[in-house]
C-alpha cells in the first residue's frame, strides 16, 4: 500500500480548496501505522474469540466472548473496521489520482485492484475447500465440518465489501471532487432510510443494503482526510468532535435502541457503525501529529511496513491458522479449558504466540509465490469488463458465505468465480499503460 505524507498544518491555516489536492510522493506514516495497528487488533480479537471445545460430536469452535458482560462495551474501542475503511479511502484516493495523472484509465485501475484483492484469496480458500472435502470423505461429521467452514468463512464479508468499494473508487472520487458535502449527506440519508425501513419491516435483507451505503460513506471520510479537511481545524475541536460522536452513539444505543455491541451493528452495518467511523476519523485527525512522530521510530516503521505489505495475506490466512492449531491440539489430546475461565485467559497469550509463529512463515511463503506469479504487463480493459470483474469477485465471495465450504461444490463455485475475476482480460491488443506497483494493497485499504 502506498500512502502519501501530509504535513500537519497550523491551527490557523486556511481551509483547503474543495478541488483535488496535489498528489504527494512520500508515505503518510501515521496512516500506515494506524492501518497496521487495526489489522493486529482484528487478528488478536479473532484469537480471543476462538472458543474451542471438544464434545461428543468432536471439535467445535464458538465465539467465546459472545455474551460477555464487558465485551459489548469494549467493542466501542476494538471495533476498528470503520477506521480501517477510512484509512483505505485515504490511500485509494491518492493512489487513483497518482495513476490518473499518469494516464491510467479508471477501468484499468479497477482491474488491477480486483487482482490485488482477489488473487491472494484463491490459495487459502481453495486449500480450505479441499481439506474439508477430504475430511468429509474420511468420516468427519458434517456438523463439525460445517461449523469449521462457517468460522473460516466469516471474515470473508470484508473481501466482498472491499471489492465493491475499490471498484467504485474512480466514480466516488469524481463525486467527492465535484460535490463532497452532497455525496456525504446523500450516503447518510440512504443509511438512515435503510435502517428505518429495516426496523419497521423486520426484514434483515433490507438492512443488507447498508453494506453499500455505510462503507461507501466511511470510505468517503478517508477521501476527506486525504484532501486535508481536518488539517486546518484546531486540534481541540477535533478531539471535541470525536468525543461528541461517541456521545451521539451513546444516545443511539440508550434512546433509539441500537445494539451496544458494535459487532451486532456490523451485521448488517447500521448508522451506529457510520457514527463510530466519524468519531474514529476525528480522533485519528486529532492524534495524527503524535502518531506521525511515533511512526518515525525505526522498529515501528519496519513492523508497520511489513504488516501493510502483507495485509491481505495476513487477513485471509489468520483464521485458517487458528483452526489448524486447534485441530493439532485436538489430535495431540490437549485439554481445552472452559471459555472465559481463569485457565482459558491464561491460555490466550500462548495461543496468540502460536498463531503468530505459524502465520509469519505462511505469509512470507505465500508472498514469495505471489511475487513469482505476478505479470509485469496486462492489456487494458474496458469499463464493462472491469465492472464484470468486480461483480464476479463479489459473487465468488458471497457464494462461499451463503453456501459455505460444505458441500464442496459451494466452495468450488466460489473459488472458480474468483479465479475468473482475476484472470479475465480484454481481448483488445494495445500497448499496456504503466501501472504504479505501489498503488496500494488492502486488507482490513
Amino acid at each position: 500500500m502506498t500512502t502519501f505524507e501530509q504535513k500537519p498544518t497550523s491551527p490557523d491555516a486556511v481551509a483547503p480548496a474543495t478541488g483535488p489536492s496535489p498528489v504527494r510522493a512520500s508515505r503518510d506514516r501515521a496512516v500506515d501505522l494506524t492501518r497496521a495497528a487495526c489489522l493486529v487488533v482484528v487478528v488478536g480479537l479473532h484469537v480471543m474469540m476462538a472458543g474451542i471445545t471438544v464434545g461428543t460430536d468432536g471439535l467445535a469452535i464458538t465465539n467465546s466472548l459472545d455474551g460477555h458482560p464487558i465485551f459489548a462495551w469494549s467493542t466501542w474501542i476494538v471495533q476498528v473496521m470503520p477506521l480501517f475503511f477510512v484509512m483505505g479511502g485515504f490511500s485509494a484516493l491518492l493512489a487513483w489520482r497518482r495513476q490518473r495523472e499518469r494516464g491510467l484509465l479508471a477501468s484499468t485501475y479497477v482491474r488491477d485492484r480486483v487482482a490485488r484483492l482477489a488473487r491472494p484469496a484463491l490459495l487459502p480458500l481453495g486449500l480450505v475447500g479441499i481439506t474439508l472435502a477430504v475430511l468429509g470423505l474420511i468420516g468427519l461429521p458434517d456438523a463439525v465440518l460445517s461449523d469449521v467452514g462457517f468460522r473460516i468463512g466469516q471474515p470473508l464479508w470484508f473481501l466482498a465489501v472491499y471489492l465493491g468499494c475499490a471498484g467504485l473508487v474512480p466514480f466516488m472520487a469524481r463525486l467527492h471532487e465535484r460535490a463532497p458535502w452532497a455525496t456525504l449527506l446523500g450516503m447518510l440519508a440512504a443509511v438512515m432510510v435503510v435502517d428505518t425501513v429495516a426496523l419497521l419491516t423486520a426484514q434483515p435483507l433490507i438492512g443488507a443494503l447498508n453494506l453499500v451505503f455505510v462503507w461507501i460513506f466511511v470510505q468517503q471520510l478517508g477521501f476527506c482526510l486525504a484532501d486535508g479537511w481536518f488539517d486546518w481545524r484546531r486540534r481541540w475541536l477535533l478531539a471535541l468532535g470525536g468525543v461528541s460522536a461517541f456521545g451521539v452513539l451513546l444516545f443511539m444505543v440508550l434512546v433509539i435502541g441500537y445494539s451496544t455491541d458494535m459487532y451486532d451493528n456490523l451485521n448488517p452495518p447500521t448508522a451506529a457503525i457510520l457514527v463510530l467511523g466519524v468519531g474514529q476519523t476525528l480522533l485519528f485527525a486529532w492524534l495524527r501529529p503524535w502518531l506521525a512522530r511515533l511512526a518515525e521510530r525505526e522498529t515501528l516503521a519496519g513492523l508497520s511496513n511489513a504488516i501493510n505489505k502483507n495485509a491481505m495475506q495476513i487477513y485471509l490466512w489468520h483464521v485458517p491458522v487458528i483452526v489448524l492449531i486447534a485441530v493439532v491440539l485436538v489430535i495431540a489430546g490437549a485439554s481445552f479449558p472452559e471459555p472465559l475461565s481463569g485457565e482459558w485467559w491464561q491460555s490466550r497469550p500462548p495461543f496468540l504466540i502460536a498463531v503468530a509463529l505459524l502465520l509469519i512463515p505462511i505469509v512470507i511463503g505465500v508472498a514469495w509465490l505471489e511475487r513469482r506469479g505476478e505479470k509485469a504487463e496486462a492489456a487494458p480493459v474496458g469499463p464493462w469488463l472491469a465492472a464484470l470483474k468486480v461483480l464476479l469477485g463479489i459473487a465468488g465471495v458471497v457464494t462461499i458465505l451463503v453456501a459455505g465450504f460444505t458441500p464442496a461444490y459451494g466452495a468450488a463455485i466460489g473459488v472458480t468465480l474468483l479465479l475468473v475475476a482475476v484472470l479475465l482480460r480484454s481481448p483488445r491488443k494495445r500497448r499496456p499503460v504503466a501501472v504504479d506497483a505501489r498503488a496500494g494493497d488492502a486488507a482490513p485499504e
